[in-house]
């Protein structure tokens, strides 16, 4: 299927363009153990170069270190935005791709769909499965891919397991479902707790029409000005959490409660390295992201804006850096956070 064949094309770039991610995280190492004075930096529309922004960190006075410091942290949070900009970017590409298989764009059990398996029975349909689970095999981050119907019914799901155990089976008030239906174009939605996964995603939705079963519009005489389009058959929706930027975030050096988060612009977080820390399990350095995202200068996210300052966290005094980018029609944001000691 040519499908299948421009998928294996995007997942052998995607692991090249890893592997030299990987290779630039290993050139700026991050080993914070010195604490500087901070200097804010200036706002920018357009996180594609860094130059803009680290000219006035440049000019600080206190020297060779404060500036490495600062540019230690700025390749990190602009690595990183990068990265998930790419994984996203990635995601959406494999989903359209195979929207376009008519494997995928037809729905011959749909009379089979029930409340007793949340949609079809895994043995049913199980070309359509077979291009989900070769989704999943390529591209560990998706937890869950779907196939609904129109009104948001659940046709298919892999693995079956995270189908059949589904507490619904519809989800028309899914943020996913009401982007794509509004945009009729691929849609990246808000993060939420997974009913599949059962952790923070973000799901991807594209539009899936039977190209195979084309309609003529109203204007029908003598096939003179009618339309042809394609019936919607429904979406295809990939759930995912983003486990390969929260290993990446495992393998790196942070100090001790050294802290970033991935954020929507709700202030959800879907990646948080608080976690991946055993240590800082045990401490109360920073104990819940609520009064991160509470602080004063988190809208400059929403407005597009890159900055370092320090604020008051759990009533300890903490650098933040902050990187917003482009999620589709959402803003999210890289976050790092570190205890100051100046």
């Amino acid at each position: 299927m040519q499908g299948a064949r421009d998928l294996n094309k995007v997942v052998k770039s995607r692991h090249i363009a890893g592997i030299v991610i990987i290779i630039c995280i290993l050139v700026f190492p991050i080993a914070i153990t010195e604490k500087v004075t901070v200097y804010a930096l200036p706002p920018r529309s357009d996180h594609s170069s860094s130059s803009s922004f680290t000219a006035g960190m440049m000019q600080a006075p206190q020297g060779q270190m404060q500036q490495q410091f600062l540019q230690s942290k700025i390749n990190m949070v602009k690595l990183l935005t990068d990265m998930v900009e790419n994984r996203l970017h990635q995601a959406s590409v494999l989903l359209e791709i195979t929207s376009v298989d008519p494997v995928v764009q037809k729905t011959r059990f749909a009379y089979s769909i029930s409340k007793v398996y949340m949609g079809i029975p895994g043995n049913l349909d199980l070309q359509k499965r077979k291009i989900a689970q070769d989704i999943l095999s390529k591209d560990r981050d998706f937890g869950s891919v779907y196939f609904t119907m129109p009104n948001g019914n659940i046709y298919i799901g892999e693995p079956f397991s995270n189908q059949k155990q589904l507490p619904r089976l519809n989800y028309a008030d899914r943020d996913w479902y009401k982007g794509v239906t509004a945009l009729n174009n691929t849609y990246i939605s808000s993060v939420f707790v997974s009913a599949s996964i059962h952790a923070p995603a973000t799901a991807i939705a594209v539009p899936v029409y039977n190209t195979g079963a084309a309609i003529r519009g109203s204007n029908n005489n003598n096939n003179t000005g009618s339309a042809i389009k394609s019936p919607l058959s429904g979406y295809w929706v990939g759930v995912l959490d983003l486990r390969s930027i929260d290993e990446i975030l495992k393998k790196l050096n942070f100090a001790q409660n050294d802290r970033i988060l991935v954020v929507d612009d709700n202030g959800t977080a879907i990646v948080d390295s608080y976690g991946n820390n055993i240590q800082n399990k045990n401490t109360t350095t920073i104990t819940a992201i609520k009064p991160l995202l509470q602080m004063k200068e988190f809208k400059n996210i929403l407005n597009g804006n890159v900055a370092s300052r320090t604020e008051i966290i759990n009533g300890i005094k903490t650098f933040v850096m902050y990187e917003p980018f482009k999620v589709g029609t959402h803003r999210w944001g890289i976050i790092l956070t570190e205890p100051a000691s100046y």
